[in-house]
Formats: C-alpha cells, sequence, structure tokens
C-alpha cells in the first residue's frame, strides 16, 4: 500500500498542468521565439542587435520618466485640489498627454518581448514541430499586416492633427504631441513583429536543415541491401 501510494503521489507530481501553453510544458515543443534573437549569426545581426539595444534603452527610460511624472502629476493634483483648495487647470491634458505616451509605448515593448496575450491551441491540435513553426510564422506575418493597417489609418489621422496646426483647450500645446505617439507605437510595433518574422524564418530554414541531415538517404539502403 505504501508503494502504491508513493508511486501515485510521484505520477501526480510529474503530471503537468500547462501542457498547452510550450513555454510551461515539458513536453518536446520548441518555445516562441521573441523578435530579438539570443545570439547574432552575422556580424550585420551583432550591430543591428547594438543599434536595437540601445532603441530599447531609449524607449524604456521614456516609459519610467512618463510613468514617473503621470504619478508625481496626479499626486500633485490631489494635494492641491484637497489640501490647498488649488488645482492646475491643465493637469487633466497632462496626464492625458503622459498616460497616451506610456500606453502606445508600452504597446511596442510589449511586442519586443512579445508579452501580449496569445493561446497554445495549435500545439494541442498539431504536433509536428515543423508544422508548428510555420502556423507561428503565419501568425505573426498576419499580425504585422494587421499593425501595418491599424498603422496607417493612425498615422494620417496624426498627420492631420500636425498639419493643420491644432492646439489643446487650455494649454494651448499642438496636438500633434498627443498624435505623435501613435505614429512612435506603430512603429515599434510593426518593426518588432518584422524582427520576430525574420526570426521564425531563419528557424524555420534551421529545423528543416537539421531534419533532412537526420533522415538517411535512399541511396545508402540500397547501397547496404546490394552488399548484403
Amino acid at each position: 500500500m505504501n508503494n502504491n501510494q508513493q508511486s501515485s503521489v510521484k505520477a501526480v507530481v510529474v503530471t503537468k498542468i500547462y501542457d498547452y501553453d510550450p513555454d510551461l510544458s515539458s513536453r518536446p515543443i520548441a518555445p516562441h521565439l521573441r523578435a530579438i534573437p539570443k545570439q547574432p549569426e552575422t556580424k550585420l545581426d551583432k550591430c543591428l542587435m547594438r543599434f536595437e539595444q540601445i532603441l530599447n534603452m531609449t524607449f524604456r527610460s521614456l516609459m519610467m520618466l512618463t510613468c514617473l511624472s503621470l504619478a508625481v502629476l496626479v499626486f500633485a493634483q490631489v494635494i492641491m485640489r484637497y489640501f490647498m483648495e488649488s488645482s492646475f487647470s491643465g493637469i487633466e491634458e497632462t496626464s492625458i498627454l503622459l498616460a497616451v505616451w506610456v500606453y502606445f509605448l508600452g504597446m511596442g515593448y510589449a511586442t519586443r518581448e512579445r508579452e501580449h496575450i496569445h493561446g497554445g491551441i495549435v500545439s494541442l491540435v498539431v504536433k509536428d514541430p515543423k508544422k508548428i513553426a510555420c502556423i507561428r510564422f503565419l501568425g505573426t506575418v498576419i499580425c504585422m499586416i494587421a499593425a501595418c493597417f491599424f498603422g496607417y489609418f493612425a498615422y494620417t489621422y496624426a498627420i492631420g492633427e500636425i498639419t493643420k496646426g491644432k492646439v489643446s483647450t487650455t494649454l494651448r500645446w499642438p496636438r500633434g504631441i498627443w498624435s505623435a505617439s501613435m505614429i512612435v507605437g506603430f512603429a515599434m510595433m510593426i518593426g518588432y513583429f518584422l524582427l520576430e518574422a525574420i526570426n521564425q524564418y531563419r528557424d524555420m530554414l534551421r529545423t528543416s536543415s537539421q531534419r533532412n541531415q537526420a533522415q538517411p538517404h535512399p541511396s545508402k539502403y540500397k547501397l547496404d541491401s546490394q552488399e548484403v
């Protein structure tokens, strides 16, 4: 009885409840690839990865700066309104400006880190790793096309706001400052989806070449049979 109980406990411990997600499962399914590869393959990749690291540090610094500024602004508004009985009339516009920039910068950064919501139902239906890689590559291309589609409308709207010279109601600041965040966010999103698609395509070629090398050539079997 004790041995049976111990074996059942071990079976329960070994069982994974995250088999639908290849990033958390022990099944032999390759994890999702991100936009930035872990190691460069060529000198051009090395230079591009260094350039991307500089852009990533810049965008992360902007996100941290805007988040801290938004927090300080809201805190100052609360102090001024409830303790000093006075408030800054343009604080609403300033807070919206900072929040919009935080949102669109975060949208691009989430695409880089692949933190968007995604499901793992493909790994339950399809078992072939090559087919799974093809489906993921197709999904990334579709996401990039959708980002280009919606980014076009955001770009036309932002350019219209900038060229017409519209200003905000209270602060009289150019509304293009608000609209420019959409251009930056969608540009980041499209660029990182493109890098992710390139990384996935390279992985597909690498996987197919490894499978072809692992499979024995038919002529080898013919020679072995003739020798026998």
